[in-house]
């Protein structure tokens, strides 16, 4: 169920993602908690918010070490590319990965001392992985700072060594607000203007009641992802900050991990060095499609985009740049041997090859 909050607490939210100051949005989280009702529909919410406020508290800290002249190491990582994975396992396992698919040796005390960042490279296709392990040898401290890399990144690659460490897995990110056994049934991005967008459809809910729910809150400009399976607590969710993160679990095939088979949450990828094989089973797992682009009278690219099953052809526009979203006319598709005039919402297939004129 929702959380029904009254208006004096939703003006308060609205206050509270609006503010940029740390401070101030510290103050205005710590209010918009005494106004909020506590019962049992209201259990996450006030977990998530305690989370925020904590986390805004030691940024808060930091700063102000800083201007101290502390030296103290931000753990933060700048996303490059079209995809940031989080590579999270036990500090073995993740280092030995880590290694095997971007070809970086680092030592167990590197590792421990700030977010380590490689690329893994397979069909043309470059994906930034962070090395992110989560093990009980690891601090309180430091376990928060993993798994907010690794809420902050695009999916998370878990590595399977037994039940118990995946079941640990989950419980961390639980704790954290962090759902990594549920597909994203909504994602909402704010953004400076454009006012309320709703992308995608859902069978449970309509986009009028989710339109009214987030503009309730008082946010006037933002991007909403729907999906099949959304519903309107889903939506109140992701206003929230509470997050399912698309994961895939990967285990080694020469018996070094213990052999499962996964469960009906989650399926375990066979990892044995084939780096393509694990790149398809990666991008099939997020739901992810490969769309070449090529210019009038120019070959294809060689590296493809990496867009979301689904996507239209006026997205691929988008994300290129917004001149051809703004100016589109129509596109050239090269599916399996046919070329195809399409328009704007048109569905993109993987391996299509793309033309824009705008």
């Amino acid at each position: 169920m929702v959380t029904n909050l009254t208006q004096e607490a939703k003006a308060k939210w609205a206050e509270a993602i609006a503010a940029r100051d740390p401070e101030v949005k510290l103050r205005l989280l710590r209010e918009f908690y005494s106004l909020m009702p506590k019962h049992k529909a209201t259990e996450k919410l006030e977990m998530s918010i305690k989370r925020q406020i904590a986390a805004l508290e030691e940024e808060v800290e930091y700063r102000k070490s800083r201007k101290k002249g502390s030296t103290r190491q931000e753990w933060t990582v700048k996303k490059e590319g079209s995809l940031q994975v989080a590579l999270v396992g036990t500090l073995n396992s993740s280092i030995r990965l880590f290694k095997a698919l971007t070809g970086l040796s680092i030592s167990m005390y590197d590792a421990l001392m700030k977010p380590r960042v490689g690329i893994f490279s397979a069909l043309n296709i470059r994906i930034q992985l962070v090395l992110t392990p989560l093990d009980y040898i690891i601090g309180e401290d430091r376990l928060d700072k993993f798994i907010s890399i690794a809420r902050n990144a695009d999916a998370v690659m878990i590595i399977v060594e037994s039940k118990g460490y995946v079941e640990d897995v989950c419980k961390w990110f639980e704790a954290r607000n962090l759902n990594v056994l549920a597909r994203s049934k909504a994602e909402i991005e704010y953004t400076p203007h454009g006012g309320i967008r709703i992308v995608g459809r859902s069978y449970n809910v309509d986009e009028s009641s989710v339109f009214h729910l987030v503009e309730s809150y008082g946010i006037k400009n933002a991007i909403v992802r729907l999906y099949s399976n959304t519903t309107l607590e889903d939506v109140e969710d992701a206003i929230f900050g509470r997050v399912n993160k698309d994961a895939v679990f990967v285990a080694y095939a020469d018996g070094t991990s213990t052999p499962l088979n996964g469960d009906d949450n989650y399926t375990i990828i066979r990892f044995n060095s084939d780096n393509d094989s694990l790149m398809l089973n990666l991008l099939r797992h997020l739901r992810l499609i490969r769309v070449f682009t090529k210019k009038i009278g120019s070959d294809p690219v060689d590296e493809p985009l990496l867009l979301y099953k689904g996507s239209k052809v006026i997205e691929l526009a988008e994300r290129i740049h917004k001149d051809f979203a703004r100016e589109f006319k129509y596109a050239r598709v090269w599916r399996r041997g046919s070329i195809i005039k399409v328009g704007r919402d048109f569905i993109l297939d993987d391996l299509d090859v793309v033309e824009l004129h705008a």
